[in-house]
Formats: structure tokens, sequence, C-alpha cells
């Protein structure tokens, strides 16, 4: 059972998100505020964070930078949501790679959860590669 945060200031969002994910066996937390998703990080081990860029208190952008900073937290694949589909080329350049996806809303359920398989197959790819490496090392 993977650990998702859902970061969205509108409810209907990150309930209908949360009934999708947990439907599919994935163990949800919502948060409907930026400082809320960092305390949750901060707090419990995730496996992915979905977080809307429009908040009320800090930015999503802040959020992905604080997740990506954090050693801790730095290897949480992070899909976006977005109201504002124009305006991707310029998001995707200011957060680099700390972002896997991104989604326009409103998000269609397969569209999520193909973005959630992505990204968890990513993730551990990452890991693999990780581990194997640190393997060499030892080994070496």
């Amino acid at each position: 059972m993977k650990k998702i945060l859902i970061v969205d200031d509108e409810e209907s969002i990150q309930e209908m998100l949360r009934r999708v994910l947990e439907h599919d066996g994935h163990l949800v937390i919502t948060a409907g505020k930026g400082q809320t998703a960092l305390q949750w990080l901060k707090e419990t081990r995730l496996d992915l964070a979905i977080v809307d860029l429009g908040l009320p208190d800090i930015s999503g952008m802040e959020v992905c930078r604080a997740i990506k900073e954090d050693p801790r937290t730095r290897c949480i694949p992070v899909i976006i949501l977005t109201g504002d589909s124009s305006n991707g080329a310029r998001i995707a350049g200011n957060l680099g790679n700390s972002v896997e996806l991104f989604l326009n809303k409103p998000v269609s359920l397969d569209d999520l959860k193909k973005a959630v398989a992505m990204s968890f197959e990513k993730a551990d790819k990452k890991k693999l590669l990780l581990r194997n490496s640190i393997r060499s090392r030892l080994e070496n």
C-alpha cells in the first residue's frame, strides 16, 4: 500500500482524488494548504505528492521546492495539478526536474491513474538503480 499526499484547497477535488486512489488500494492523506502539506511531509513517510499550484498560503511551486530540497523527502515523486494549462512551459522551467508529471484540471480519472502508476514505476526504477550503485560500491 502506497501513501499519497494530496495538496489542494478545493475539497471536492481532494475528495474525488481520495476516492479514486483509495479504491486502487492507496492510503491517502489530504491537505488544503501548503504549510499543512509541509507538516505532513515532516511527520510521515510518503510515496507520492499530488500538489495543486494554486494554494491559499504558499504556492504549490514552493511546496515542490521544499520537497526536493529536503534530503528526507527529495525522492518523493511529485505530480502537479494546475487549472492553467497555458503556463505549463513556464512552470516546468521554474521547477526543473523536481516534478514527474503535470495534470490539467479538471483531471480525468484515467489520466490520474496513469500518472500515479508512471510516478511509482519511475520512483521504483530510481530506487533500484540507487541500490545497485550502492551494492557495486560496497563490493569494490
